[in-house]
């Protein structure tokens, strides 16, 4: 075909297209680096210990400490006939705790057919201060702990027993008592005739510890009060005592062959008090030191039947 056709035919729209040109080649895509494989002998490091990082240290658990302040005991013995009466008073303060006891006893024996009495009454009264090692706190929680060990023992027209065993703790000035405790009274006692074999009780079990809430930290004061008494009337071998104190000379004396308890050991008799103090929740827990323990000097030989 001409070229002048080929215009002609352009003109005309007849014109065949040129033809279509190939796509140039996609170029190469780059090398991706391989690594050289790695000798088995290659050291890898190891991952770290679980728990190798150090804890921080545990900060210590507060110390509440007790200090004694002023102090009134009174211990009155009131007798009549052939009777004895006995007391004593024991106060330890420490680190987060302080502990009171008051001791008591009484006896009496038939007085050439009249009546005997003995009443020993024991009354403490004890201010102390509680303050914390830590002055981030300013609250305490306290725990009451007591009990009260001893017996009582009677034969023929004759009685013992405990009138009164209570105590209270509360912060001075305060007109409640977050802190109580209050003991059974029990006695023993013959028939009114002359015949009554002996008669005894055992005071042994503790009462549950009284729990305060939150307290504040400053000036306390105790007050607790023991009594206990005996009597013994009529012709015969009629007597009666109250022990409550790991020794009193005079009444370990008076001990019969055929007594009850007798022989037994006299060791933390009396009426204890222990007042503990905690932490608030949030820090360590405190520890208490165990008092020792009161042990009576005199040696006690068992009963032999």
């Amino acid at each position: 075909m001409t070229f002048s056709a080929l215009l002609a035919l352009g003109w005309l729209g007849l014109a065949p297209a040129p033809p279509e040109l190939a796509p140039p080649p996609p170029a190469p895509a780059s090398a991706v680096a391989v690594p050289t494989p790695t000798s088995v002998h290659d050291s890898v490091p190891s991952p770290p210990p679980v728990g190798s990082a150090k804890p921080e240290a545990e900060a210590p658990a507060p110390t509440f400490t007790f200090t004694l302040g002023g102090k009134c005991e009174n211990i009155t013995p009131l007798t009549h006939g052939d009777a004895k009466g006995d007391g004593k008073v024991e106060v330890e303060a420490g680190d987060n705790q302080v502990k009171a006891v008051l001791g008591a006893a009484a006896g009496a024996n038939v007085f050439v057919g009249f009546e005997s009495t003995a009443t020993e009454s024991v009354h403490l009264v004890q201010e102390f201060e509680i303050t914390c090692s830590d002055s981030s706190i300013s609250q305490v929680y306290l725990t009451l702990e007591s009990n009260l060990l001893g017996f009582l023992r009677s034969k023929h027209k004759a009685s013992a027993g405990v009138r009164l065993a209570s105590a209270t703790i509360a912060p001075v000035g305060w007109a409640t008592t977050p802190l109580a405790v209050n003991y059974q009274t029990v006695g023993v006692a013959g028939p009114n005739g002359c015949n009554g074999g002996p008669k005894g009780f055992k005071y042994e079990t503790p009462l549950e510890p009284i729990k305060s809430p939150p307290m504040p930290l400053g000036r306390y004061v105790l007050h607790a009060t023991f009594v206990v008494s005996a009597s013994a009337s009529g012709l015969l071998d009629a007597h009666s005592t109250a022990i409550f104190m790991a020794e009193s000379e005079d009444l370990d004396a008076w001990e019969r062959e055929h007594d009850p308890f007798k022989g037994d050991a006299h060791d933390d008799f009396g009426f204890s008090l222990t007042l503990k103090a905690d932490a608030p929740p949030g820090y360590p827990a405190v520890t208490h030191r165990k008092m020792p323990k009161r042990i009576s000097s005199r040696t006690r030989p068992r009963q032999t039947h």
